[in-house]
Formats: C-alpha cells, structure tokens, sequence
C-alpha cells in the first residue's frame, strides 16, 4: 500500500497545478472561492469556470505524481477484474479496476488526490494498488460498461491479466497480434491469457479472427438470437456456421470490437461504422466494421481484405481469355472517355479497376481515386477517401479533383446523378475516367445511365467500354466429379447434341470442407459500344434489343461466357444459371 500512503501524503491540487505554472494564485483563490460556493472539488470547479481543461488537470496530477495517465476508449476492460471493487465504491468515487498482474491491481480515479476514495480503496481490497488516472466521463462509461458485462474470466491471486497500456508494442506475442490504427494504439495478446482453459473475450475475439482468415472468409457475423450468439462466415460467397457462443458474453464481444474499431462503446442505440487492421501471421489485414441494434442485441460484420495480397495488372490476370484482354487494353490505353465495370455487390468489380489502374500506373500519368472507402494502396497513385458523413461526397471531390491536372481517374462508385454527370463531363474533356456502377449486366447499364437522368447523346459519346461481370464458385479440382448432361439441357443452353460432352458437379473432401467447392471465378462481358449501338442508345432502345443487337455483332454475353467455363470443368452449370438467371 505504498502508493496510496504517498498519495495521501501529497500536495493539494492548487499547489500542484501552481506549481506546474497551470494557475497563479489569483486564479487558484478565485477558484477555490467558487468551488466552495458552488459546493464542488476544486478540479471541477477550474474545468466549470473555464480557467483549465480537465485534460491539462489529469496532465498535471500525472506527472506531478507520477502516475499512469490512461486513455479508457483505447483499452479492453476484463469485467471479471472491474468488478474487484464493488459498483457502489467505483460509482462513489468514480473509479475502477482496469488491470491485476500478479498481486497488483491498477486503479483508475479522476481525482486520486481524493483522500476519502484512496482511504476507502485501501480498506476495500487486500491487493497492492497502483494508482492511475482518466478524463471522469470515460472512467464513468466503463463502470457502466463492467457492471452491464457478464465475468469473463475468473479473477484472483494466481491469474495474470495484463493488458498493454502503453503505446509499444511487445515484440514477442505469440502467433498474430491485432491493433486498431485508427487510434494508434496496439492491444497485443498476451500468452497468459491464450494459454488459459477460461473464456477470455480478447483471446474469443481474436480466435474468430484467426479462423475466418485460415477459411479464406470474406465476412464475419457476429449474430446475436434470442438464446446464444451465433458467429457465420462468408466463403466463397456463401455463409457458414462456425461456433456458436453463450448469449451472456455479447456485450463484451461487441464492446471488445468496438474497442478494436475505435468506436463509441457507450452507443448501443445507433448503427456504427469503423475499420481496424490486423497483423496476422506476417499478412496485414484491413478489417471494415458495421455494428447494429437488434431486438437481440448489436449486431456486427467484419468485412476482411487482404492488403499484402498483391494486385495483378490486367495484362497479367489469368481469368480473362487473351481475345478479351486484348480488347480491354486497348480501350483502357485511350486518352479519354468513360470505361465502366458493373455488376451486383460481391461480383468482383473492385478488384478488377484496381487492375486496370495498376495497368495504367506510369511515372507520366497523374491517377487520382476517389473512393469510399480505399481498399487498396497504391504507390505512385493519388487516392482520396469520400466522406459522406463529413459532406466528402464523390461529386464534390470529384470538381476538386479535375482541378488537380489528373490524366486518369478513378471513381469508386456512380452513385447518383451528379456524380455521373461529372464523370460523364470529366471524360469528354480529355480524361480517361474508370468507375463502377450496380446493374445486372453491361447492356443494362446504358439504361440505368438514361433513368438517372443522363442524356443519351451524352452515353453514346462518352462510354467507350463496359464490363458485365459476376463471381462463380470454382469446383474443388481434387475431388469435382464428372457427368454427360441431358440432351434436353444441351438443346437449351444451344449446345451440340450429337457429341459427348462432360460436365463436372461438386462431390466433397476435406481439402474443400465437404463442399465441393474451393475458391471462385470470374466470368466476364465486354461490351463495345458501336455505330449500330450508340445509335439505339440515342433512340432510348431497350435493354433486350440493344443485347441482342450487340450479340449479332459477336458480343459474348456472361451466360455464354458462363458456359464456357462449365466446358472447361472449372464451376457447374447450376452455377452458372443462378448468376445469369436475370439476364
């Protein structure tokens, strides 16, 4: 109890503040009068009357005394350790236990020169106490937050939880470590506490992570129902069941979340959106969090990208027949106009502008993005995050953006009609302008364009290119099983039904996780627009007879495409069907 005797032996908070040239002793009379009057601690009458902040307070009480100063929104609490002291003493005093490593406890008070709160911790607990302090509203929210939170894990003597408090990172942690950027704080794993038999919600946290990524899983869910919590996994564009938890431990999982994202923990009542990046086993993930309110609880879905895996350059991309790729190079090598990639949310579209960029990154080219959010970083490229929250919007960056002398631009998303009048405009003035937009195929989009409200004169002579594409899951190769399909079938999909063809269906093995699937394929359109079509265009034709038009002239649609790659025993036909059933 060494700590707390020297505390109760130490100067009064004028003293300390005046001695640390915060307050002259006019100042710390005038407040100490008013304090009095007002029936307050002097600390809150000094915030209240507006002569110190309590940041410049907590400052001075830390170095004056020479203990921990803790940001509260950037560590994770073990409820199991909070509740060493009992809520009537945290809430009394507004304290609370964050931390016990081996025999001692750290406290955290807004005001540790309180002699009543240190002569009641002293009386209250049998541990050593180390003293820290915090800005009182956070050491307020997590009170709240470790009485509302069910024990994670057990708290006593021979039990060692120790959470990183300060901003360096251990070098030796074990498999994977996780960190949240967005508040420059790393929150590294501690052996301990992954090698305990006990439930602890950080080590929980991070397992589901760790899975996900060894799945190759696109998405995690973290879904509260009305008994237990159930966590699914995206693979392969499909989800799976992958554990399934105690319904008591949701308010930690989502707080410990939260905490990684950096978002209000406290807030239980609005949608919240973050993003955090991970360290895992030598790749670096960006990690996109969305929590929601249920009538169960919050909800939240970690949606997982790969940053180290690399961007190949559209020259180089396996997927796409050299015919096409041909062609896509050629347009994409132009001075200007409109090349647009559409498709349904998950077909891939990013990822194939990310390509085309990386085609076109040269020393003589100035290329600007304007996304929402990056999802890659790319040397030598200008990129620009939207932030419609802040009044960022994609139009407004984009009339910043052409007066940054651009050659090429890239526009995450067509969102609205201003947004596509200006990136309609931006190529008709001499720059070369790549974006996506959300329509089921290439044919449909020219359509889609004349319902926002576009010109048709303004389509024809600005779109030089579009690609229609989906993602297929691809047959598991080691054990995709092969069989001859129905004449029928063959009739239908315009097939020769006079020579043997072979088809493949899924079977199951462990390399695919009894799914008879592993990994996916794109499958492609590329829609040129000529003399024939730009005319139908300004004639506000229908989608239908623009395709069929355009498929005359050798346009090859996405469910031909499709087929093709069932030929090639690389997805099924049942596939294939679904993704083009609307087309």
């Amino acid at each position: 109890m060494a700590i707390l005797n020297n505390l109760l032996k130490s100067k009064k908070l004028g003293e300390i503040l005046v001695d640390s040239k915060l307050l002259n002793a006019t100042q710390l009379e005038y407040a100490l009068t008013e304090a009095k009057k007002r029936n307050m601690r002097l600390g809150t009458a000094l915030v209240a009357l507006n002569i110190l902040s309590e940041d410049n307070i907590i400052n001075a009480l830390s170095q004056q005394l020479n203990i921990k100063k803790i940001e509260l929104s950037k560590i994770a609490i073990d409820p199991a350790v909070g509740k060493i002291l009992s809520e009537t003493l945290s809430r009394q005093f507004k304290m609370v236990g964050i931390n016990l490593y081996g025999n001692t406890l750290t406290v955290v008070l807004s005001d540790p020169l309180n002699v009543f709160a240190v002569d009641a911790l002293k009386k209250a607990v049998s541990y050593d106490i180390e003293i820290a302090v915090a800005r009182e509203h956070e050491i307020l929210r997590a009170i709240d937050f470790v009485y509302s939170a069910k024990d994670i894990i057990k708290a006593d003597k021979n039990e060692h939880i120790n959470l990183n408090l300060n901003k360096e990172p251990q070098k030796d942690i074990g498999a994977y470590s996780v960190f949240g950027t967005s508040s420059s704080v790393n929150t590294e794993i501690n052996k301990e506490i992954m090698e305990s038999e006990d439930i602890n919600i950080i080590k929980l946290v991070n397992d589901i992570i760790v899975s996900a990524s060894k799945n190759r899983a696109s998405d995690i869910h973290v879904e509260p129902l009305e008994d237990e919590i159930l966590i699914r996994e995206r693979i392969d564009g499909e989800l799976f069941e992958t554990k399934k938890i105690p319904k008591q431990f949701i308010n930690p999982l989502i707080a410990r979340i939260k905490i990684m994202s950096n978002m209000d923990i406290a807030e239980k009542r609005n949608a919240q959106d973050s993003r955090f990046n991970i360290t895992l086993s030598g790749k670096e993930l960006d990690i996109r969090v969305s929590v929601l309110p249920t009538i169960n609880g919050e909800k939240a879905v970690l949606r997982i990208l790969d940053k180290s895996s690399k961007i190949h350059k559209i020259s180089e991309s396996a997927d796409i027949d050299n015919k096409t790729k041909d062609k896509i190079l050629k347009l994409v090598n132009k001075k200007y106009g409109l090349f647009l990639i559409t498709g349904p949310t998950g077909s891939g579209k990013t990822t194939t502008a990310y390509s085309i960029l990386t085609e076109l990154n040269k020393i003589n080219k100035n290329l600007v993005t304007v996304e929402n959010p990056v999802e890659y970083k790319i040397k030598y490229i200008n990129q620009v995050e939207a932030n419609l929250k802040g009044g960022m919007s994609f139009d407004s960056i984009l009339r910043s953006v052409l007066r940054q002398d651009p050659d090429i631009i890239l526009v995450g998303e067509i969102r609205d009609i201003d947004t596509a009048k200006i990136a309609i405009q931006a190529s008709l003035t001499g720059h070369f302008v790549i974006s996506t937009l959300h329509t089921q195929d290439a044919s449909s989009t020219i359509s889609r364009l004349i319902d926002m409200e576009i010109e048709p004169f303004l389509i024809s002579s600005s779109i030089i290119g579009i690609i229609g594409q989906r993602l297929l899951k691809k047959l598991c190769d080691k054990c995709k099983e092969p069989f001859s399909p129905d004449v029928e079938l063959l009739k239908e999909l315009g097939l020769p039904e006079d020579k043997t063809i072979y088809f493949y269906k899924e079977k199951g093995c462990p390399a695919c996780r009894d799914t008879g699937f592993k990994g996916r394929i794109p499958i492609y359109e590329l829609l040129i627009p000529d003399k024939n079509l730009q005319k139908l265009i300004l004639e506000k034709a229908d989608v239908s007879m623009m395709r069929d038009t355009a498929v005359k002239n050798g346009f090859t649609t996405l469910r031909q495409h499709g087929i093709l790659t069932v030929l090639e025993g690389l997805t099924t036909i049942e596939e294939v069907l679904q993704a083009t059933q609307d087309i």
